[in-house]
């Protein structure tokens, strides 16, 4: 495209912005506002140079957007489609919660932006994320950055949990390949992103609106188990596959899916209708495994009517002392003068018991 040449459409202005070939004036003008093309194309094209590797260019086209009328914005967003690049630096470059309530009700938003939505959006926005069922099956780490929105309502907070556990109680009951055909994956920003790295772009508010870098990790894994094909298969597994494997895999994949940070995961390691008492007594006495597995437990019929499950449970000082001070009386006079001189347990569940150990005597 040569510096002569007259405006042209939307769409070829896009495809020249990303192969690098539109001259800064014409990138300009377009960033200004100034070029004679329709208003949803405009909008495209300073979302895309919002992001133009020369900064004063980005910081005009992005003012641009900033400076339109939220009632028209919405007019657009509502009557016109985006790809998923566009919606995602719409949401970077305004922060009205009508805007995001709608991106986040738009089939096209990716299932990254929808995540940076959940993590930062309000009540309405949470809302909308959370009964869109169709999505949370497809992109379940939605869930745990519902959670962790600093916003998120209680209702919201029981919602997700509610889900959870509807969840995992469908994945007990379906079959593997009618559950996966229930599940598809989002848009992606994919290939508008690799094309924007390419041109050496700058996504605006890059940092501030970022996933976590890492939201399952695999803790407390000794070196050798690392380096096992196991721990390097189920590493690379999304949330929805490692639920899977925690329900329906083998005792080892336990043993390491145990370890995982996500909630949805521990809740799956301890629902599995393959979990043995020995398994579990094994998670019980564990100092290393997370609190909510030692919740999970402690809060199970099945598991604590299991004598050497309740002891270990007295014993670990991440169960819940109100849990534990609970179980201490179903232990026989001689575990409980062991847990009242057990330095490993919490200290407060160590002097009930000590106190318990005195009366029975």
């Amino acid at each position: 495209m040569s510096s002569e040449a007259g405006p042209t459409s939307g769409t070829e202005l896009i495809d020249g912005i990303l192969a690098g070939q539109v001259p800064r004036q014409v990138r300009l003008f377009a960033a200004q506002g100034l070029l004679p093309v329709s208003r949803e194309d405009l909008l495209r094209l300073q979302l895309l140079l919002s992001t133009d590797r020369d900064e004063e260019l980005a910081e005009i086209a992005a003012t641009s957007v900033r400076e339109i009328d939220e009632t028209k914005l919405l007019d657009v967003l509502t009557n016109y489609e985006f790809e998923p690049i566009e919606l995602d630096l719409l949401v970077r470059l305004r922060e009205e919660e009508s805007i995001w309530t709608q991106v986040a009700s738009s089939p096209d938003v990716s299932d990254d932006t929808l995540r940076i939505l959940a993590l930062h959006g309000g009540g309405t926005v949470q809302d909308v994320i959370v009964t869109n069922q169709v999505r949370l099956l497809g992109c379940l780490e939605l869930l745990e950055d519902l959670r962790s929105n600093e916003n998120a309502t209680k209702v919201i907070l029981r919602r997700v949990r509610e889900f959870e556990e509807e969840f995992i109680r469908k994945v007990i009951d379906t079959p593997t390949e009618e559950l996966e055909e229930m599940v598809e994956p989002g848009p992606t920003l994919e290939p508008h992103m690799g094309q924007l790295k390419a041109i050496d772009a700058s996504i605006p508010l890059e940092e501030e609106l970022c996933l976590p870098e890492s939201e399952d990790r695999l803790m407390d894994i000794d070196s050798n188990e690392q380096r096992n094909s196991a721990f390097t298969r189920i590493l690379l597994l999304n949330i929805h596959g490692k639920i899977m494997l925690a329900l329906k895999g083998s005792k080892e994949d336990r043993s390491i899916l145990v370890n995982s940070q996500n909630r949805m995961v521990q809740r799956a390691v301890v629902s599995s209708p393959k979990l043995s008492d020995i398994e579990v007594e094994r998670f019980a006495t564990s100092r290393s495994v997370s609190e909510e597995i030692i919740r999970l437990i402690a809060t199970n019929n099945r598991f604590v009517r299991k004598y050497p499950i309740v002891l270990a449970l007295t014993q670990n000082p991440k169960t819940p002392v109100r849990i534990a001070m609970q179980l201490i009386s179903r232990l026989n006079i001689r575990d409980i003068g062991r847990v009242s001189k057990d330095r490993n347990a919490n200290p407060v569940v160590r002097r009930y018991a000590e106190k318990m150990w005195v009366r029975r005597r």
